[in-house]
């Protein structure tokens, strides 16, 4: 991690979050173990308005070339950030997020973008845990020549690792707004819904 730190902490969760009294209907990775009413829930709203602030504080402090975020939750973060600083996004892949305790294996940093030789780069995350895999996104980075690296995230869970910049500090469950997916009319999860096939109109223009 980067040794300099600006992370701001508001001074309460309900600044960015609203309390929520029971897991919302259609929730992706439901977590049973704790009361719900320590779940918290981030509206889309609340997630423009986290964003504005982290980007107006890192543009006061760092001047970026691109940012790159970490798929899946980096890539909502990452690419709301660089539309907020009007700089370029690029995604990259970790496979496997900790250390396989079976194999010692260690997360892979799939290929980074081309771009980030010899740029300044912004890598974004949406969480922050134990640091390994913002570590791993790190080394990548500087093995694809990246010239200068800074870390953001949305939430930390203030573990030992810290990124330069992040929004909220909590460790209670946080439902982000992209973890709602498609649920059909029973309620049940629909993970991987059909296309809706084409209209024969709309075929006949393709």
């Amino acid at each position: 991690m980067a040794s300099r730190s600006t992370r701001r902490r508001p001074d309460s969760p309900e600044q960015v979050l609203s309390p929520q009294s029971q897991l919302p209907r259609g929730l992706l990775g439901r977590d049973r173990s704790g009361p719900r009413h320590l779940v918290r829930e981030m509206s889309w709203a609340q997630f423009d308005g986290a964003v504005q602030a982290m980007a107006r504080e890192i543009a006061a402090a760092y001047t970026c070339d691109l940012v790159v975020g970490i798929a899946p939750g980096g890539l909502y973060v990452g690419s709301a950030l660089a539309s907020a600083l009007g700089k370029p996004f690029h995604p990259v892949r970790i496979l496997g997020r900790t250390r396989d305790p079976l194999t010692g294996r260690m997360p892979k940093v799939m290929a980074m973008p081309r771009q980030v030789k010899g740029a300044r780069i912004l890598l974004v995350d949406d969480v922050i845990a134990s640091g390994m895999t913002l570590r791993r996104a790190i080394d990548g980075a500087r093995k694809a020549g990246a010239r200068q690296i800074r870390t953001a995230t949305l939430l930390s869970r203030d573990q030992g690792a810290s990124p330069d910049w992040t929004v909220l500090v909590m460790e209670g469950p946080l439902v982000f707004p992209w973890d709602y997916g498609p649920v059909t009319e029973d309620g049940r999860f629909d993970l991987a819904p059909e296309p809706e096939p084409a209209s024969p109109r709309a075929r006949s223009r393709a």
